[in-house]
């Protein structure tokens, strides 16, 4: 299934799509996604309303320019050389110096450039990961557009989990889709996985329960866990299988098993 997705995201669910699909309630009032990242699921169920979230204030930011200005968007990208000198100023540009569809440019080029999509920080929350060995398709002007269309009926907040599902209502279909618990040292702010500790995963499972008792069908995807299968015992458990992309060589890119769990059958 082809990914219509704008941003290229570590821990994306475009492979996972099909299953996704499978297991999604067949009627729901809205869409309500609040750990949005690439939007893959969201592109491609195309919803009539929706409720979009996410910590980072900068993949907020892109789908916010892209909602109130798509052509502005795809000036500022056009405007972009295509090679490491152009991806080494941009990094090093902080966002606030920028306007939005400039801010939404870069975050686009740089994900499409950067080492398998991981979006990370230093500690002075300086953009630092390095460029990969390719620039992947930047998104045209007609996708843009696409997505503009797409995105005008769904409200984009920004902000932790919790705040973003408190609007949902029974009958609308929440999609968590967490991070993972980051592997080595780093505990950037924005990472991929970061600050997504047990403590939060505590706090998502207790979230997903009154959103399942208020009559909201909520399906939640991640990596297989005992643990997670054990605390939601009661849910449809549904197995998949995803590559993941973030190692650093293809080689070490192997299927990993994916839980996808749902409060309706």
């Amino acid at each position: 299934m082809k990914d219509h997705s704008i941003l290229r995201w570590s821990g994306s669910k475009a492979r996972l799509l099909p299953s996704l699909l499978r297991f999604a309630p067949q009627r729901f009032n809205r869409y309500v996604e609040p750990f949005v990242g690439s939007a893959a699921l969201y592109f491609a169920v195309q919803p009539s309303r929706a409720v979009l979230g996410d910590v980072n204030p900068e993949v907020i930011d892109v789908y916010r320019a892209i909602q109130e200005n798509p052509h502005a968007v795809a000036d500022a990208l056009d405007s972009i050389p295509h090679d490491r000198a152009a991806y080494d100023v941009l990094r090093s540009i902080a966002p606030g110096h920028l306007d939005r569809p400039q801010r939404a440019a870069r975050l686009i080029f740089l994900m499409k450039s950067c080492f398998n999509g991981v979006y990370r920080t230093n500690r002075s929350g300086h953009f630092n990961v390095p460029m990969g060995n390719r620039i992947y398709a930047l998104p045209t002007r007609a996708q843009l557009e696409l997505a503009h269309h797409r995105l005008r009926a769904t409200d984009l907040v920004c902000s932790d989990f919790e705040t973003t599902v408190k609007t949902s209502k029974s009958g609308d279909w929440v999609y968590l889709d967490p991070p993972y618990k980051p592997k080595g040292r780093y505990r950037g702010e924005f990472g991929y996985g970061a600050r997504f500790t047990d403590e939060c995963m505590v706090r998502l499972l207790e979230v997903a329960r009154k959103l399942r008792s208020k009559g909201c069908f909520v399906m939640l995807s991640y990596k297989y866990d005992r643990d997670l299968v054990h605390h939601l015992a009661d849910w449809h458990i549904h197995h998949a299988s995803a590559r993941r992309s973030v190692a650093g060589h293809s080689i070490f890119r192997e299927s990993e098993r994916e839980l996808i769990v749902t409060s309706y059958s």
